[in-house]
């Protein structure tokens, strides 16, 4: 809906890698090497901030960001402290969270976490980006173009 609006998006690439992944016969490819799995992402993620770095438009949005990284491997106990401390050199103007929500997830080739796991994930996701001190947005569960409309109110009030 952001691009329909004229937005640059980035878009999640660990779909990518898992497909990938279940290509070589790795049903989860973070459970089966999770440095691995992050290290394609930490780099990808890493790159997608650079390049909107050089961007002249106002605003850019990322699905995901390396954040997120560091965080799924804090969730594992699996951490890399040296990508934790350069969390800092990446910071992103606004954080937008949307916790799971029971009556609409689904797990899937690309979202592998039960429910109650992914509560968990969003956690430390929300606990990674605060400790960073990234202004973080919870958004609440309504429809995705009531969600739109918040994200570019909070967007338009800085």
């Amino acid at each position: 809906m952001l691009k329909e609006r004229g937005y640059i998006c980035f878009e999640e690439i660990s779909r990518d890698f898992i497909q990938l992944g279940k290509e070589q016969g790795i049903d989860n490819y973070f459970k089966t090497d999770p440095h691995a799995f992050s290290n394609y992402l930490w780099k990808g993620r890493q790159k997608q901030f650079q390049q909107a770095t050089v961007l002249t438009t106002d605003c850019v949005f990322f699905d995901r960001a390396v954040h997120d990284v560091v965080g799924y491997l804090n969730h594992v106990n699996d951490p890399i402290p040296a990508w934790e401390k350069q969390l800092n050199d990446f910071a992103y103007d606004l954080v937008f969270l949307i916790k799971p929500v029971k009556e609409i997830y689904r797990q899937d080739e690309g979202r592998m976490e039960s429910f109650e796991e992914a509560l968990k994930v969003h956690k430390i996701l929300t606990e990674t980006y605060n400790k960073s001190g990234l202004k973080t947005i919870s958004l609440p569960f309504t429809t995705p173009l009531a969600r739109l409309d918040l994200i570019l109110k909070h967007i338009k009030n800085g």
